[in-house]
Protein backbone atom coordinates (compact mmCIF):
# COMPACT_ATOMS: atom_id res chain seq x y z
CA UNK A 1 0.00 0.00 0.00
CA UNK A 2 1.04 3.63 -0.68
CA UNK A 3 -1.25 5.04 1.66
CA UNK A 4 -1.85 8.82 0.67
CA UNK A 5 -1.50 7.93 -2.76
CA UNK A 6 -3.95 5.35 -2.76
CA UNK A 7 -6.58 6.61 -0.50
CA UNK A 8 -6.35 9.99 -2.93
CA UNK A 9 -7.85 7.71 -5.80
CA UNK A 10 -9.98 6.72 -3.14
CA UNK A 11 -10.77 10.35 -1.90
CA UNK A 12 -12.96 9.58 1.25
CA UNK A 13 -12.89 5.96 1.59
CA UNK A 14 -10.84 6.60 4.91
CA UNK A 15 -12.38 4.82 7.97
CA UNK A 16 -12.50 8.19 10.38
CA UNK A 17 -11.65 8.11 14.18
CA UNK A 18 -14.82 7.28 15.71
CA UNK A 19 -15.29 6.82 19.71
CA UNK A 20 -16.92 4.03 20.30
CA UNK A 21 -17.96 0.79 18.74
CA UNK A 22 -21.56 1.73 18.24
CA UNK A 23 -20.52 4.89 16.68
CA UNK A 24 -18.85 2.97 13.85
CA UNK A 25 -21.34 0.24 13.05
CA UNK A 26 -23.59 3.29 13.00
CA UNK A 27 -21.25 4.38 10.12
CA UNK A 28 -21.60 1.35 8.36
CA UNK A 29 -24.86 0.92 8.36
CA UNK A 30 -25.94 4.45 7.55
CA UNK A 31 -23.22 3.74 4.32
CA UNK A 32 -25.30 0.55 3.68
CA UNK A 33 -28.89 2.62 3.51
CA UNK A 34 -26.87 4.41 0.78
CA UNK A 35 -25.80 1.70 -1.06
CA UNK A 36 -29.00 -0.15 -1.45
CA UNK A 37 -28.52 -0.36 -5.28
CA UNK A 38 -25.01 -0.39 -7.00
CA UNK A 39 -26.18 2.48 -9.13
CA UNK A 40 -26.48 4.64 -5.78
CA UNK A 41 -22.80 2.76 -4.31
CA UNK A 42 -21.32 3.91 -7.39
CA UNK A 43 -21.61 7.30 -5.83
CA UNK A 44 -20.07 6.35 -2.29
CA UNK A 45 -16.19 6.88 -1.70
CA UNK A 46 -15.14 3.15 -2.63
CA UNK A 47 -18.33 2.12 -3.72
CA UNK A 48 -19.73 -1.15 -1.12
CA UNK A 49 -18.25 -2.03 2.14
CA UNK A 50 -15.81 -5.22 1.81
CA UNK A 51 -15.42 -7.54 4.52
CA UNK A 52 -12.38 -9.98 4.42
CA UNK A 53 -12.58 -12.95 6.65
CA UNK A 54 -9.26 -14.10 7.91
CA UNK A 55 -7.43 -16.46 10.21
CA UNK A 56 -4.71 -16.22 12.86
CA UNK A 57 -3.01 -19.02 15.18
CA UNK A 58 -1.03 -17.22 17.42
CA UNK A 59 -0.68 -15.34 20.46
CA UNK A 60 -4.05 -13.04 19.51
CA UNK A 61 -5.13 -12.82 22.99
CA UNK A 62 -4.14 -9.45 24.22
CA UNK A 63 -4.86 -6.16 22.14
CA UNK A 64 -0.60 -5.74 22.03
CA UNK A 65 0.02 -9.34 20.77
CA UNK A 66 -2.93 -8.58 18.13
CA UNK A 67 -1.27 -5.62 17.02
CA UNK A 68 2.02 -7.38 16.52
CA UNK A 69 0.59 -9.72 14.66
CA UNK A 70 -0.83 -7.18 12.09
CA UNK A 71 2.99 -5.13 12.72
CA UNK A 72 4.47 -8.06 10.01
CA UNK A 73 2.34 -6.47 7.26
CA UNK A 74 3.63 -3.55 7.72
CA UNK A 75 -0.02 -2.36 8.99
CA UNK A 76 -0.85 -0.88 12.31
CA UNK A 77 -3.83 -1.03 14.75
CA UNK A 78 -5.12 1.14 17.51
CA UNK A 79 -7.66 -0.25 19.82
CA UNK A 80 -10.91 1.41 19.23
CA UNK A 81 -11.72 2.90 23.20
CA UNK A 82 -12.78 0.49 25.76
CA UNK A 83 -13.20 -2.12 22.98
CA UNK A 84 -10.38 -4.80 23.33
CA UNK A 85 -11.82 -6.43 20.08
CA UNK A 86 -11.89 -3.71 17.58
CA UNK A 87 -9.41 -1.71 15.72
CA UNK A 88 -8.77 0.78 13.53
CA UNK A 89 -6.06 -0.06 10.96
CA UNK A 90 -4.16 2.27 9.07
CA UNK A 91 -1.44 1.52 6.61
CA UNK A 92 2.95 3.18 7.08
CA UNK A 93 1.04 6.50 6.11
CA UNK A 94 -1.12 6.16 9.27
CA UNK A 95 -4.07 6.30 6.99
CA UNK A 96 -7.73 4.40 8.18
CA UNK A 97 -7.79 1.99 5.45
CA UNK A 98 -10.03 -0.12 7.73
CA UNK A 99 -11.57 -1.62 10.75
CA UNK A 100 -10.82 -5.23 12.18
CA UNK A 101 -12.98 -7.11 14.87
CA UNK A 102 -11.92 -10.27 16.78
CA UNK A 103 -14.52 -12.66 16.18
CA UNK A 104 -12.32 -14.81 18.52
CA UNK A 105 -8.72 -15.34 19.20
CA UNK A 106 -8.16 -17.46 15.86
CA UNK A 107 -10.73 -15.41 13.67
CA UNK A 108 -11.52 -11.84 12.60
CA UNK A 109 -13.22 -9.72 10.24
CA UNK A 110 -11.36 -7.02 8.08
CA UNK A 111 -13.69 -4.04 7.25
CA UNK A 112 -12.94 -1.53 4.33
CA UNK A 113 -14.31 1.29 1.97
CA UNK A 114 -11.37 1.48 -0.02
CA UNK A 115 -12.13 0.31 -4.10
CA UNK A 116 -11.77 -3.26 -4.52
CA UNK A 117 -8.40 -2.91 -7.21
CA UNK A 118 -6.73 -1.58 -4.03
CA UNK A 119 -8.24 -3.47 -1.27
CA UNK A 120 -8.33 -6.93 -2.88
CA UNK A 121 -3.95 -6.29 -3.55
CA UNK A 122 -3.92 -5.05 -0.04
CA UNK A 123 -5.26 -7.63 1.60
CA UNK A 124 -3.73 -10.21 -0.93
CA UNK A 125 -0.20 -8.76 -0.01
CA UNK A 126 -0.24 -8.71 3.97
CA UNK A 127 -1.21 -12.48 3.96
CA UNK A 128 1.17 -13.15 1.58
CA UNK A 129 4.36 -11.12 3.84
CA UNK A 130 2.61 -12.49 7.44
CA UNK A 131 2.91 -16.47 8.07
CA UNK A 132 0.57 -15.61 10.91
CA UNK A 133 -2.34 -14.74 8.84
CA UNK A 134 -4.35 -16.89 6.58
CA UNK A 135 -7.61 -16.44 4.18
CA UNK A 136 -10.79 -18.25 4.77
CA UNK A 137 -10.72 -20.97 2.06
CA UNK A 138 -13.97 -21.95 1.47
CA UNK A 139 -14.09 -24.66 -0.93
CA UNK A 140 -17.24 -26.30 -2.69
CA UNK A 141 -18.38 -28.27 0.09
CA UNK A 142 -18.42 -25.60 2.27
CA UNK A 143 -20.36 -23.62 -0.01
CA UNK A 144 -22.86 -26.77 -0.94
CA UNK A 145 -23.23 -26.17 3.26
CA UNK A 146 -24.06 -22.21 3.42
CA UNK A 147 -26.38 -23.05 0.01
CA UNK A 148 -28.42 -25.60 2.54
CA UNK A 149 -28.85 -22.65 4.80
CA UNK A 150 -29.76 -20.32 2.56
CA UNK A 151 -32.37 -22.52 1.47
CA UNK A 152 -33.83 -23.51 4.91
CA UNK A 153 -33.96 -19.43 5.98
CA UNK A 154 -35.22 -18.48 2.56
CA UNK A 155 -38.50 -18.52 0.52
CA UNK A 156 -37.67 -20.41 -2.99
CA UNK A 157 -39.34 -17.34 -4.32
CA UNK A 158 -36.16 -14.78 -3.49
CA UNK A 159 -33.66 -14.76 -5.91
CA UNK A 160 -29.83 -15.80 -5.58
CA UNK A 161 -26.71 -15.47 -7.16
CA UNK A 162 -24.26 -18.10 -7.24
CA UNK A 163 -21.07 -18.44 -9.76
CA UNK A 164 -19.04 -21.42 -10.61
CA UNK A 165 -15.14 -21.17 -12.19
CA UNK A 166 -12.65 -23.22 -13.00
CA UNK A 167 -9.35 -22.54 -14.62
CA UNK A 168 -7.14 -24.97 -15.69
CA UNK A 169 -3.70 -23.41 -15.39
CA UNK A 170 -1.75 -26.67 -15.33
CA UNK A 171 -3.66 -28.72 -17.79
CA UNK A 172 -1.56 -29.47 -20.65
CA UNK A 173 -1.63 -32.03 -23.53
CA UNK A 174 1.30 -34.87 -23.22
CA UNK A 175 2.91 -33.06 -26.78
CA UNK A 176 5.24 -30.66 -25.94
CA UNK A 177 3.88 -27.78 -29.10
CA UNK A 178 0.74 -27.75 -26.19
CA UNK A 179 2.78 -26.63 -23.88
CA UNK A 180 1.96 -22.82 -24.94
CA UNK A 181 -1.47 -22.93 -25.25
CA UNK A 182 -3.74 -21.02 -23.48
CA UNK A 183 -5.13 -22.72 -20.10
CA UNK A 184 -8.84 -23.38 -20.32
CA UNK A 185 -11.01 -21.30 -17.91
CA UNK A 186 -14.73 -22.16 -17.34
CA UNK A 187 -16.58 -19.70 -15.72
CA UNK A 188 -20.58 -19.72 -15.25
CA UNK A 189 -23.34 -17.83 -13.15
CA UNK A 190 -26.97 -18.38 -12.08
CA UNK A 191 -29.17 -15.58 -11.23
CA UNK A 192 -32.72 -16.61 -10.71
CA UNK A 193 -35.04 -17.52 -7.93
CA UNK A 194 -33.70 -19.80 -5.27
CA UNK A 195 -35.99 -22.67 -6.31
CA UNK A 196 -35.10 -22.63 -9.72
CA UNK A 197 -31.12 -22.42 -9.15
CA UNK A 198 -31.79 -25.67 -6.55
CA UNK A 199 -33.64 -27.30 -9.57
CA UNK A 200 -31.26 -26.88 -12.13
CA UNK A 201 -27.78 -26.59 -10.78
CA UNK A 202 -27.62 -30.64 -10.01
CA UNK A 203 -28.57 -31.92 -13.21
CA UNK A 204 -26.12 -28.89 -14.91
CA UNK A 205 -22.79 -30.40 -12.10
CA UNK A 206 -23.82 -34.06 -13.45
CA UNK A 207 -23.22 -33.00 -16.94
CA UNK A 208 -20.01 -30.43 -16.97
CA UNK A 209 -17.15 -30.68 -14.33
CA UNK A 210 -16.27 -27.43 -13.76
CA UNK A 211 -19.90 -26.46 -12.27
CA UNK A 212 -18.40 -28.13 -9.03
CA UNK A 213 -16.17 -25.64 -8.44
CA UNK A 214 -18.39 -23.33 -6.33
CA UNK A 215 -16.73 -19.55 -6.06
CA UNK A 216 -18.73 -17.37 -4.96
CA UNK A 217 -22.69 -17.42 -3.36
CA UNK A 218 -24.74 -14.29 -2.68
CA UNK A 219 -26.62 -15.23 0.23
CA UNK A 220 -29.82 -13.04 0.64
CA UNK A 221 -30.00 -10.65 3.57
CA UNK A 222 -32.81 -10.08 5.98
CA UNK A 223 -33.98 -7.21 4.14
CA UNK A 224 -33.85 -5.88 0.77
CA UNK A 225 -29.91 -7.00 -1.38
CA UNK A 226 -27.53 -9.61 0.43
CA UNK A 227 -24.01 -10.71 0.86
CA UNK A 228 -21.80 -11.37 -2.05
CA UNK A 229 -19.44 -14.76 -0.35
CA UNK A 230 -16.06 -15.30 -2.55
CA UNK A 231 -13.97 -18.50 -2.28
CA UNK A 232 -11.11 -16.59 -0.63
CA UNK A 233 -13.14 -15.32 2.45
CA UNK A 234 -14.03 -12.16 0.97
CA UNK A 235 -17.78 -10.89 1.51
CA UNK A 236 -18.99 -7.19 -0.64
CA UNK A 237 -22.61 -5.91 1.87
CA UNK A 238 -25.28 -5.61 -1.02
CA UNK A 239 -28.02 -5.49 2.26
CA UNK A 240 -29.36 -2.36 3.43
CA UNK A 241 -27.99 -3.44 6.87
CA UNK A 242 -24.51 -3.43 8.59
CA UNK A 243 -25.85 -5.47 10.80
CA UNK A 244 -27.07 -8.32 8.87
CA UNK A 245 -23.95 -8.29 7.28
CA UNK A 246 -22.09 -8.98 10.60
CA UNK A 247 -24.58 -11.51 11.21
CA UNK A 248 -23.61 -13.55 7.99
CA UNK A 249 -19.94 -12.89 8.69
CA UNK A 250 -20.08 -14.29 11.78
CA UNK A 251 -22.04 -17.77 10.55
CA UNK A 252 -19.64 -18.16 7.98
CA UNK A 253 -17.16 -17.99 10.55
CA UNK A 254 -18.91 -20.57 13.26
CA UNK A 255 -19.49 -22.94 10.07
CA UNK A 256 -15.56 -22.47 9.23
CA UNK A 257 -14.53 -22.74 12.41
CA UNK A 258 -16.34 -25.93 13.36
CA UNK A 259 -15.30 -28.00 9.97
CA UNK A 260 -11.32 -26.39 11.09
CA UNK A 261 -11.55 -27.73 14.43
CA UNK A 262 -13.24 -31.00 13.04
CA UNK A 263 -10.06 -31.47 10.54
CA UNK A 264 -7.58 -30.94 13.15
CA UNK A 265 -8.95 -33.30 15.52
CA UNK A 266 -8.99 -36.32 13.19
CA UNK A 267 -5.46 -35.19 11.11
CA UNK A 268 -2.94 -34.42 14.11
CA UNK A 269 -0.54 -37.22 13.79
CA UNK A 270 2.02 -37.41 16.21
CA UNK A 271 4.18 -40.30 18.14
CA UNK A 272 2.92 -42.37 21.21
CA UNK A 273 4.63 -41.14 24.56
CA UNK A 274 8.46 -41.83 25.12
CA UNK A 275 7.37 -43.76 27.92
CA UNK A 276 5.48 -46.06 25.72
CA UNK A 277 7.33 -49.19 25.59
CA UNK A 278 5.85 -49.91 21.89
CA UNK A 279 6.06 -46.99 18.91
CA UNK A 280 2.17 -46.07 18.25
CA UNK A 281 1.00 -43.62 16.25
CA UNK A 282 -2.50 -41.42 16.05
CA UNK A 283 -4.13 -39.08 13.13
CA UNK A 284 -5.34 -39.55 10.06
CA UNK A 285 -4.18 -38.83 6.98
CA UNK A 286 -5.98 -36.52 4.71
CA UNK A 287 -6.70 -37.58 0.85
CA UNK A 288 -7.75 -35.79 -2.33
CA UNK A 289 -8.95 -37.94 -4.99
CA UNK A 290 -9.24 -36.67 -8.86
CA UNK A 291 -12.14 -36.92 -10.36
CA UNK A 292 -10.06 -37.80 -13.60
CA UNK A 293 -6.47 -39.06 -13.53
CA UNK A 294 -3.95 -35.98 -14.49
CA UNK A 295 -1.90 -36.22 -17.51
CA UNK A 296 2.02 -36.97 -17.03
CA UNK A 297 2.70 -33.31 -18.48
CA UNK A 298 -0.07 -31.58 -16.06
CA UNK A 299 1.33 -33.07 -13.31
CA UNK A 300 4.29 -32.12 -14.07
CA UNK A 301 3.71 -28.78 -14.51
CA UNK A 302 1.63 -28.15 -11.13
CA UNK A 303 4.21 -29.74 -9.15
CA UNK A 304 7.05 -27.30 -10.79
CA UNK A 305 4.94 -24.33 -9.99
CA UNK A 306 4.14 -25.77 -6.54
CA UNK A 307 7.88 -26.05 -5.11
CA UNK A 308 9.52 -23.76 -7.37
CA UNK A 309 7.32 -20.63 -6.54
CA UNK A 310 7.76 -19.15 -3.25
CA UNK A 311 4.07 -17.42 -4.02
CA UNK A 312 2.74 -20.00 -5.54
CA UNK A 313 -1.29 -19.87 -4.59
CA UNK A 314 -1.44 -22.98 -2.26
CA UNK A 315 1.08 -21.28 0.04
CA UNK A 316 3.17 -24.37 0.47
CA UNK A 317 7.14 -24.99 -0.07
CA UNK A 318 9.32 -27.36 0.84
CA UNK A 319 11.61 -30.09 -1.17
CA UNK A 320 10.11 -32.85 -3.19
CA UNK A 321 11.19 -35.78 -4.62
CA UNK A 322 10.56 -37.76 -8.01
CA UNK A 323 9.88 -41.36 -7.21
CA UNK A 324 8.47 -41.89 -11.08
CA UNK A 325 6.67 -39.85 -13.81
CA UNK A 326 3.55 -39.77 -11.57
CA UNK A 327 4.42 -40.25 -7.86
CA UNK A 328 6.12 -37.38 -5.89
CA UNK A 329 7.27 -37.88 -1.98
CA UNK A 330 7.56 -33.96 -0.96
CA UNK A 331 9.07 -32.62 2.85
CA UNK A 332 6.67 -30.12 2.83
CA UNK A 333 6.61 -26.44 4.81
CA UNK A 334 2.90 -24.27 5.46
CA UNK A 335 3.98 -20.91 4.51
CA UNK A 336 1.12 -20.04 7.06
CA UNK A 337 3.13 -21.10 10.48
CA UNK A 338 5.77 -22.25 8.72
CA UNK A 339 4.53 -25.55 9.77
CA UNK A 340 6.39 -28.93 8.49
CA UNK A 341 4.27 -31.71 6.74
CA UNK A 342 4.69 -34.82 4.34
CA UNK A 343 3.08 -34.54 0.97
CA UNK A 344 2.48 -37.71 -1.07
CA UNK A 345 1.47 -36.78 -4.72
CA UNK A 346 0.20 -38.68 -7.68
CA UNK A 347 -1.69 -37.96 -10.70
CA UNK A 348 -4.56 -39.71 -9.28
CA UNK A 349 -4.60 -38.16 -5.86
CA UNK A 350 -2.41 -36.09 -3.11
CA UNK A 351 -1.82 -37.38 0.29
CA UNK A 352 -0.91 -35.02 3.44
CA UNK A 353 0.30 -36.31 6.65
CA UNK A 354 0.18 -33.39 9.60
CA UNK A 355 2.13 -33.19 12.58
CA UNK A 356 -0.35 -32.27 15.65
CA UNK A 357 -0.30 -28.62 16.06
CA UNK A 358 -0.26 -27.46 12.18
CA UNK A 359 -3.18 -25.92 11.36
CA UNK A 360 -6.33 -27.90 9.61
CA UNK A 361 -6.62 -24.64 7.39
CA UNK A 362 -4.07 -26.26 5.58
CA UNK A 363 -6.31 -28.82 4.03
CA UNK A 364 -9.02 -26.00 3.71
CA UNK A 365 -6.83 -23.98 0.99
CA UNK A 366 -5.38 -27.70 -0.57
CA UNK A 367 -9.05 -28.44 -1.18
CA UNK A 368 -10.38 -24.87 -2.14
CA UNK A 369 -7.18 -24.56 -4.79
CA UNK A 370 -7.61 -28.07 -6.50
CA UNK A 371 -10.85 -27.23 -7.17
CA UNK A 372 -10.47 -24.09 -8.60
CA UNK A 373 -7.34 -24.65 -10.63
CA UNK A 374 -6.52 -28.04 -10.82
CA UNK A 375 -9.57 -30.63 -10.46
CA UNK A 376 -13.19 -29.01 -10.00
CA UNK A 377 -14.77 -32.10 -8.81
CA UNK A 378 -12.63 -33.72 -6.05
CA UNK A 379 -13.58 -35.70 -3.43
CA UNK A 380 -11.35 -35.36 0.13
CA UNK A 381 -11.25 -37.50 3.16
CA UNK A 382 -9.87 -37.19 6.32
CA UNK A 383 -8.90 -40.88 7.97
CA UNK A 384 -12.04 -42.39 6.72
CA UNK A 385 -14.38 -39.58 6.63
CA UNK A 386 -15.68 -37.74 4.14
CA UNK A 387 -14.52 -34.10 4.28
CA UNK A 388 -17.37 -32.88 3.24
CA UNK A 389 -19.54 -34.83 6.50
CA UNK A 390 -17.21 -32.47 9.14
CA UNK A 391 -19.23 -29.34 7.90
CA UNK A 392 -21.96 -28.32 10.24
CA UNK A 393 -25.25 -29.47 8.73
CA UNK A 394 -27.92 -26.37 8.13
CA UNK A 395 -30.83 -26.25 9.95
CA UNK A 396 -33.66 -28.03 8.90
CA UNK A 397 -36.74 -25.00 8.96
CA UNK A 398 -37.51 -24.45 5.97
CA UNK A 399 -39.55 -20.52 4.81
CA UNK A 400 -42.41 -21.42 2.08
Amino acid sequence: MTGVAELAVARNAEIPHLESREAYFDFFDGLAVEAKDDATAKKLPGGLLKSYLLETVGPASTSESFSQIFRRSNLHLEEVTGDDQLFRVTDAGRQGIGLAEKFSDRYLALYTMLPSQFSDGFVRRSVLMNPMLDNLWLSSQTFNSLWGYVRNVNSGRRYGRITFEHESLFAIGDEAEDFEKESRASRFTMVDRLDEIDDRMRPLQRTYAPLHSIVHLRMPAAGRGGHDVYYDGKVTNRSDSFLDHRGTLKHIVDVYGQLTSSVEKRLWFSGGDEADSVLSTRGAVAEIVFAEELSEATFRRWIMTLFNNRRNRFRIGGFHTWLNNRKVHANAIDQHLWQPMILELTTKRVFAVLPEGTCGNTINRLVSNIQRYVDPNVTAYIGDTNYADLIPEPGRVRVA
